[in-house]
């Protein structure tokens, strides 16, 4: 009894408190007003907890999105509360405004709710003007299945529309995908990169993608809806790409092996092929292509339908500037492309170090060959070290690989060498080397003219200075630099380090040649140069269970053939008898 009554006081307690407030002068409404801020304070630092670490997803538009239970909006009444305030949709889909009631607003959408709530002011006061703010969209429970990577059921904002949907459950993570999953995806993605590399340089892309226009949305009430995401990016109409709701089931089929499709090709932002949908039209197609690029032929604009080539009259952003038409399937957009005046390429190549005009020349292009830029460099300097010259080339088309291991693949694929090879053949592919093949030395010392070679547009010519020392190390007793001289052998610079420490493998010692590293093996009439390094290795470690193992086949070996010789002596000894 003596709780009940405590209750009694507590509830009354807040009316006592208003009651208080308003004889002593205080104003009703900015009563009211403290309890609406205080409600909204509330509602948004409760909101703020609950809020997950997701995207945004799309640009919500406020005509099509359908309110739900747990949306956040912003309100503001004017002149009545000055202030924008937080209120969230009920789970019965309701409005509740403390002080004003409850705003039954059912499956309305953000405009539809903003014109119920303007009415149930007006009736009240009919200078009062309110606005409704989406602020957080609400989470929403659905499920997608078919052909995506990770079908599954996602807790994802309302905000989201279905291809966003569709796109979050393809969505990778290395760190909850199985190792071979994730290389087999990754492998996938190369191959739609290789394609869509291939495809754009031709502006054509004639495969389609089924799902793109045709992907199935069941709703809890019973309801479904077919979703044409291409259509819906094109026009930039939601209507045909909704937003998710409360209980979606999303199906993205999978391939058919034929179906009808239309094309938009040539002088396009994006040639694409989609599948055909009855009541296509023109400018639909035309839209596809998401406008024409800066080369397209406005003259030339042709439509091949049913055997028929119509002539399209269109603005440089793509837009149809006729009568509208339906098309018929497998209708072909082209957009011509202008007649361009062929550019006169300017050729230039850099030459830097010990020249004595280093910079960069204009040459002809594939004609201007090496010694014709060191003509115009003013030739070498005194400290121009040729044996480490080189010249740079780097391949225009270098580019990024998902898939590290595809170049190297698809090279070993018809290749005649083992899988003892398949390490170093590895090593070559992944740090291929920029350069072009010449010998600086031979070329202006020696006089061999195979190496004058002819320059590219780009190249860079590096001439260094000559180096003084060169680098031994390994099993030498003093490993270091060592001053340079000429017409010396790995021997001499192994003796001036040292000579060979304990464990050296002598026959494995190598010269590492300073302009291509290079490893090549020393000899009577092999001289180091200057910038070079010495090389020479330990004797490999061999595991203790692996030697006896050995010595275990020699064991073998010896007693079987003791066996051998044994039987042979049997035998003849036999024979003698």
């Amino acid at each position: 009894m003596k709780k009940l009554v405590i209750l009694c006081l507590l509830s009354f307690f807040p009316f006592v408190t208003l009651q208080a407030q308003t004889s002593k002068g205080d104003d009703p409404l900015q009563s009211s007003q403290q309890m609406l801020e205080q409600y909204s304070k509330g509602l948004s630092s409760e909101t703020s907890k609950n809020t997950q670490q997701m995207p945004q997803g799309n640009i919500v538009d406020p005509s099509v999105y359908n309110i739900g239970p747990g949306d956040v909006f912003s309100l503001t009444i004017l002149p009545l509360v000055p202030y924008p305030i937080n209120v969230i949709v009920s789970p019965s889909r309701s409005l509740v405004i403390p002080r004003f009631g409850e705003i039954h607003l059912g499956n309305k959408t953000i405009i539809e709710a903003q014109d119920t709530i303007q009415q149930f002011f007006n009736a009240k006061n009919k200078d009062i003007k309110i606005s409704l703010l989406l602020q957080q969209p609400r989470m929403c429970l659905v499920t997608i299945r078919g052909n995506v990577l990770f079908p599954n059921v996602y807790s994802i904002p309302a905000s989201f529309q279905v291809s966003s949907a569709i796109n979050y459950a393809n969505k990778m993570n290395s760190d909850n995908v199985p190792v071979e999953q994730y290389r087999a995806i990754t492998q996938y993605n190369e191959q739609l990169r290789e394609r869509e590399k291939v495809f754009g340089e031709s502006q054509y892309y004639p495969i389609s993608t089924y799902y793109s226009r045709n992907v199935i949305v069941l709703h809890n009430e019973g309801t479904s809806k077919n979703v044409d995401i291409e259509k819906s990016k094109a026009l930039n109409d939601p209507r045909f790409n909704p937003y998710v709701r409360e209980g979606d089931e999303i199906i993205v089929p999978f391939e058919f092996n034929d179906y009808s499709t239309i094309q938009i090709a040539g002088e396009v932002n994006r040639p694409v092929t989609v599948p055909y949908k009855k009541g296509d039209k023109a400018s639909l197609l035309l839209s596809l292509g998401y406008g024409l690029t800066h080369n397209a032929d406005l003259d030339n604009i042709v439509l091949y339908s049913d055997n028929q080539k119509i002539n399209i009259v269109a603005d440089t952003n793509g837009n149809l500037q006729q009568s509208d038409f339906d098309i018929e399937p497998g209708s072909i957009l082209v957009v011509g492309k202008k007649q361009i005046n062929e550019q006169v390429k300017i050729s230039t190549v850099s030459i830097k170090g010990q020249v004595k005009k280093p910079g960069v020349y204009v040459i002809e292009n594939e004609k201007t060959r090496l010694r014709d830029l060191i003509d115009m460099a003013g030739g070498f300097t005194n400290n121009a070290h040729l044996p480490l010259a080189t010249i740079y080339r780097f391949s225009k088309n270098a580019e990024y690989k998902m898939d590290v291991k595809k170049d190297f693949n698809e090279s070993f694929q018809y290749s005649n060498l083992t899988l003892e090879d398949t390490t170093r053949f590895m090593i070559d592919m992944h740090y291929f080397k920029n350069y072009v093949s010449c010998d600086f030395e031979k070329l202006f010392n020696e006089n061999e003219n195979k190496y004058n070679v002819s320059l590219r547009s780009g190249d860079i010519i590096d001439v260094p200075e000559m180096p003084h020392q060169i680098y031994v190390y390994g099993q030498v007793t003093n490993p270091g630099y060592i001053e340079f001289e000429t017409n010396k052998t790995m021997d001499y610079y192994i003796t001036r380090a040292g000579g060979y420490a304990d464990g050296a493998e002598k026959d494995r010692a190598r010269i590492i040649r300073g302009r291509n590293l290079i490893w090549e093996k020393p000899g009577e009439n092999v001289y180091v140069n200057a910038g070079d390094q010495i090389y020479i290795p330990r004797k490999q470690d061999i595991p203790a269970w692996l030697e006896i193992q050995k010595y275990s086949v020699y064991g073998a070996l010896l007693g079987t053939a003791a066996t051998i010789v044994n039987i042979i002596w049997s035998i003849y000894y036999t024979s003698k008898k």
